[in-house]
C-alpha cells in the first residue's frame, strides 16, 4: 500500500450553493469544496455534496499527489472545526485504495485543550 503523508501548510474553503464541477466523467454538485495543501503541491480536497448531487468514486490525481473524496455535506462543519482547533494536521493520501484518504491529528493528550 502506498500512502503519501504530509503535513497541511494551509486550508482553502469554497462555499456555494449547487457549484458544479465535473469529475471524470461525473458532474457534481457541491456545497462546500476544502482544499488542505502541504509542501510540494501535496493535497486532500474534499467536496462536500448537495444531496441531489452524483456521488463519484474517491480517486488520486496529479500523480498521486492529490486526494480527492467525496462527502455529504452534513460533514462540512465537522472538517471546519478541525482545520480551524487542531494543530498540527497531517493529510495521507492512499494511491491504491483513495477512499482510505483522510486527515488526521496526532497523537494527542486526553482531554487537551486548544488555545
Amino acid at each position: 500500500m502506498a500512502i503519501r503523508t504530509f503535513q497541511i501548510t494551509s486550508y482553502k474553503i469554497r462555499l456555494g450553493y449547487r457549484m458544479s464541477a465535473t469529475f471524470g466523467v461525473t458532474t457534481l454538485k457541491a456545497l462546500g469544496i476544502i482544499s488542505c495543501p502541504g509542501p510540494d503541491d501535496q493535497r486532500v480536497i474534499v467536496y462536500f455534496l448537495h444531496k441531489e448531487s452524483q456521488v463519484p468514486n474517491p480517486a488520486v490525481t496529479n500523480n498521486g499527489k492529490w486526494g480527492n473524496i467525496f462527502l455529504p455535506k452534513e460533514l462540512l462543519p465537522v472538517w471546519m472545526e478541525m482545520l480551524r482547533n487542531e494543530k498540527p494536521l497531517y493529510g495521507d493520501i492512499n494511491t491504491e485504495i483513495p477512499k482510505l484518504t483522510n486527515i488526521s491529528t496526532s497523537h494527542e493528550p486526553v482531554g487537551e485543550e486548544e488555545f
